[in-house]
């Protein structure tokens, strides 16, 4: 219980110890100020007790101790599962910051490449993706793709299945020796005799693929590899072209038609012309273009990679588990149990304050009784004390 001496001298000071005493409050208030004649010191310091939960009135409401002991159990499970998540928290943030400083490494290597490729006009050409290039060379490359299948199907069928007595009889019909470059309807013809045929031009598009992967070696054998793979596509054409001009010579012979060598013969020419050199021309754009389409690979890769941190981040963020409900319910159980009891603050200090005032009503407390207002404004002020319910919180050390 809140004492005070019983004997009040003009020199002597009210002594208060901490021991929670429940009184009706304006009854109390008169008492005290008349033992202590009215002293504003007394009267402040019963406002401390008031507030810090040592004088409270007597319908008192507050936690049960049991209450308490609850709200403490609480608390210490609550802080356990605060702590494992700040644990799972700190191991998240740790994953985040590796992630980031890998997204910015690649964003350094990005702007190094850039940068360099700026200071270097040739090296800006030879290292940076041209979509006019690139668009050019497919262009160009899906037409001689065409023209290699129709080309390849028809030297094919010429040398391997027309022979020189089947030319014989175009010849005295009247259709000629035939082109190198069929007809649609020879192409079918060609294609309904042996279906397999429109295997043969990917012999050649396989020989061009092979000449960009060797050009793409690192060992210095690949000059001889290349050396050996254009000797045998040529090799190849040169059987082709020997054979489709022998068949015509032949056909000629037997015709009663002057004849002529290969070497001198236009005709084998052109047909290795058109088969050999379109086919290497074939194969340096396909490289060209493969390497255009490289150049731009390398930083959309990088920047592919620098996207995909930036999703593995996003997902970690997500992951990071939201403490402040936790820490907001330990706070609010940790002031449970501090709690003194819940009423109306402001309600409690006025009642106690009009049975001080009471005391000092008389004309010659009236300094007394200025000095208590003023004390009571400012202890108001000071800890915010509006009207309402509110919960009283022990403030003792």
């Amino acid at each position: 219980m809140a004492r005070t001496s019983n004997t009040a001298t003009k020199n002597s000071k009210m002594k208060v110890t901490h021991n929670v005493e429940r009184v009706a409050l304006y009854e109390f208030g008169y008492e005290k100020a008349g033992a202590v004649k009215g002293d504003p010191d007394v009267y402040a310091a019963h406002l401390d007790l008031i507030i810090n939960g040592d004088l409270v009135e007597e319908p008192y409401k507050g936690f049960t101790e049991e209450e308490k002991k609850d709200r403490l159990k609480e608390i210490k499970q609550l802080e356990k599962q605060k702590k494992e998540l700040e644990a799972s928290n700190a191991s998240i943030e740790d994953e985040i910051k590796e992630k980031e400083e890998k997204i910015e490494k690649h964003r350094q290597d990005l702007l190094k490449i850039r940068e360099s490729r700026a200071k270097d006009t040739e090296k800006l050409k030879e290292e940076s993706f041209s979509p006019m290039k690139f668009s050019i060379s497919l262009f160009i490359l899906l037409f001689l793709t065409g023209y290699l299948f129709f080309f390849y199907v028809s030297a094919a069928y010429k040398a391997l299945y027309v022979d020189f007595e089947a030319i014989a009889e175009g010849i005295a019909s009247g259709a000629g020796v035939g082109s190198i470059m069929p007809q649609s309807y020879e192409l079918i013809e060609a294609l309904q005799f042996n279906f397999l045929l429109v295997l043969v031009p990917f012999v050649f598009y396989a020989f061009g693929w092979a000449f960009h992967v060797l050009l793409e070696m690192k060992s210095k054998v690949r000059i001889v590899y290349l050396s050996l793979l254009i000797g045998v596509t040529f090799i190849v054409d040169f059987l082709l072209a020997m054979i489709i001009h022998a068949n015509i010579e032949s056909a000629k012979e037997l015709m009663g038609l002057t004849t002529e060598h290969w070497s001198t013969s236009s005709t084998f020419y052109i047909i290795l012309s058109f088969g050999f050199l379109v086919y290497i021309v074939w194969s340096i754009l396909l490289d060209s273009m493969l390497r255009e389409w490289d150049k731009k690979q390398v930083s959309k890769n990088i920047k592919k990679i620098i996207k995909h941190f930036q999703n593995d981040v996003k997902i970690l963020e997500s992951k990071l588990a939201d403490t402040s409900a936790i820490e907001k319910q330990i706070a609010d159980y940790r002031e449970d149990i501090a709690t003194v009891m819940y009423g109306n603050l402001k309600k409690y200090v006025d009642q106690f304050s009009s049975g001080w005032m009471m005391f000092l009503s008389p004309s010659n407390m009236k300094d007394a009784k200025e000095n208590c207002l003023a004390i009571k404004k400012a202890f108001e002020d000071k800890h915010n004390i509006k009207t309402g319910t509110v919960k009283v919180v022990s403030k003792r050390g």
